[in-house]
């Protein structure tokens, strides 16, 4: 069996150092990992003093009941056992939602630093308006004596570590104040203010809640009808949830968006009983359900570092492709020692990366680590290949590689397309430039090692 000639072996070598440089691109990976950690240790901190997210459920009528059951019982009397029947009076709340909710807010963005990390927070004035139509009808049915003038009015949030002020509340000319929840199982951090009627009927309810959270607001539509406007001074938000604003406008000074929805499809009914312990719907449901803006990072550079690491062996594989072209063409030798220095500094543009978007935007990052890492190879192939312009060639598609790499990466849904039309460009242009290589050639990077 005949040995493989040098073209083979050449290419076989730089086959070998790629797969080394991708265990260079692993370790990357995790050090991304690991300040991703960090960086989320940061901001759960941050979260924890200034408030997390915020999701308000409810208002919410809580109205306590009692429904007479018979109960069997059995007694001794003497040596026997005697069964009796006896009718015991068992207690429950019924929960009533509200027939429309209008909620109003302007957030207050900044942001709050811990470390070279930080968060985006906020500050709101929530003002909600709701019109309730409580009835006795579903408790009727079930032969339940309800108690209005126990009735209290609940309101969930998603971290009420985050109210800068005790709520007020105003319904029909009375007044009154929120007060924290009483421990109810699987509605966590509720307040309520007693809202004590004569009997059931239409009514009214307006508050404010003075918040502050992050990154996200929420509300839960828990009328039959729903109407939420946010708007806030960010011009990176995200808007997510259940469903999308059915307005919205972003300009660079801020945002305004406004939700309109109604009951249907929610995954909640508008009343519903609780008794022993058991509930058809608990906070999680109903935050579920929810729809909001997330203040987003503009300047999230791991995202960006995560997605060009996937180009990593693409970038390599072409610059080691242009060096062989020299070999081939030029008649420049390159060793694979020169091979390897040249695919570390590929693989350090990437730790640069991550390294400089903790402290700068991701533009600036990834501007300075290209420019850097194109830099330190255009300089090392003039040594190499001993001409200045075969240098620039280099350099030259170094620059252009990274700066198609980061249009490509910036685009969301036309990246695929993109990155499959630059392979083609890049293979055509491949099989152009090699086009008269004589492939059983003797030599590598010899005198003549092409045709005409």
């Amino acid at each position: 069996m005949s040995r493989p000639g040098p073209i083979v072996q050449k290419a076989l070598m730089i086959g070998v150092l790629v797969l080394l440089l991708q265990v260079a691109v692993f370790m990357i990976h995790g050090v991304l990992e690991g300040r991703r950690g960090y960086r989320d240790e940061a901001t759960a901190g941050i979260a924890a003093a200034w408030g997390g997210a915020q999701t308000l459920a409810g208002p919410i009528l809580v109205v306590p009941y009692t429904v007479q059951v018979k109960v069997e019982e059995q007694t001794q009397v003497g040596e026997r056992w005697v069964r009796s029947q006896a009718i015991r009076e068992v207690p429950g709340e019924a929960f009533f939602l509200p027939d429309t909710l209008d909620v109003s807010g302007s957030m207050e963005c900044s942001e709050r630093y811990r470390g070279v990390f930080r968060l985006p927070v906020y500050r709101t004035r929530l003002d909600v308006k709701a019109k309730f139509t409580a009835t006795s009808d579903m408790l009727e049915a079930r032969g339940a004596t309800p108690d209005w003038s126990r009735a209290v009015l609940v309101v969930a949030l998603g971290d009420s570590r985050g109210l800068r002020a005790t709520p007020r509340f105003a319904s029909a000319g009375v007044e009154g104040v929120f007060r924290p929840g009483r421990n109810r199982e699987g509605w966590p951090g509720t307040i309520e203010a007693d809202l004590p009627r004569e009997d059931a009927g239409e009514f009214a309810v307006e508050f404010s809640l003075d918040l502050q959270g992050a990154p996200r607001l929420a509300v839960s539509p828990s009328g039959e009808s729903n109407l939420v406007r946010l708007s806030g001074n960010w011009s990176d938000p995200s808007f997510d949830g259940a469903s999308l604003p059915s307005w919205r406008e972003i300009v660079d000074t801020g945002f305004q968006a406004r939700w309109e929805s109604t009951h249907f499809g929610r995954g909640f009914p508008q009343q519903w009983l609780e008794q022993d312990g058991r509930r058809p719907v608990d906070l999680a449901t109903m935050q579920r359900a929810a729809s909001g803006v997330t203040l987003a990072d503009p300047v999230d550079a791991y995202r960006l570092v995560e997605r060009s690491l996937k180009y990593a062996l693409l970038v390599i594989v072409l610059i080691f492709a242009v060096f062989l072209l020299f070999e081939l063409t030029c008649g420049r030798r390159v060793h694979p020692l020169q091979y390897a220095l040249i695919g570390g500094a590929l693989v350090l543009f990437y730790l640069g990366f991550l390294a400089l978007g903790d402290f700068a935007e991701s533009a600036v990052a990834y501007g300075t680590a290209a420019l850097v890492s194109s830099a330190l190879v255009t300089g090392y192939a003039w040594s190499v290949l001993k001409t200045g312009v075969r240098a620039v060639v280099v350099g030259c598609g170094l620059a252009a590689t990274y700066g198609g790499l980061y249009v490509i990466l910036r685009m969301q849904d036309f990246a695929l397309l993109a990155g499959t039309a630059a392979l083609f460009a890049l293979l055509a242009a491949i099989m152009w430039v090699t086009r008269r290589i004589d492939w059983y050639g003797d030599s590598v990077g010899g005198e003549k090692s092409a045709r005409g």
